[in-house]
């Protein structure tokens, strides 16, 4: 199934050519309200620290990709040069809150420590 996504959540290359940053992104059972810096899955408030609303937009951006913690480390979301323990601490606390309503597994771990974002619960 195709995910229909309204994503531009870095400044970059989009600026340059002359397109508008979106607003927000929606994606999935995902709503990001990118200028009040707010998410909701499932029509669900999420309570995130600055580091996790970070990472969901990077991963929101990125659906169903495979990434591995050094390349997130080393992109955009990071720009407070958190180092791998504390990636794993905010990574650990995001899937938490994402699945306090059950085990949706938006965030999935592959084999090889590499993680796929699926913005649609499993």
């Amino acid at each position: 199934m195709a995910h229909a996504a309204n994503v531009r959540p870095f400044p970059g290359k989009h600026e340059e050519q002359g397109q508008q940053p979106a607003d927000s992104i929606d994606v999935g059972d995902f709503h990001i309200d990118l200028l009040a810096r707010t998410a909701t899955v499932r029509g669900r408030q999420l309570r995130l620290t600055s580091e996790e609303f970070d990472l969901l937009m990077f991963l929101t951006s990125h659906p169903k990709k495979l990434v591995t913690p050094s390349t997130l480390l080393s992109t955009n979301w990071n720009r407070k040069g958190v180092q791998h323990a504390e990636f794993i601490r905010v990574l650990l606390s995001l899937r938490r809150k994402l699945e306090e309503d059950g085990p949706q597994h938006y965030i999935r771990t592959e084999p090889w420590v590499l993680y796929r974002f699926d913005p649609v619960a499993s």
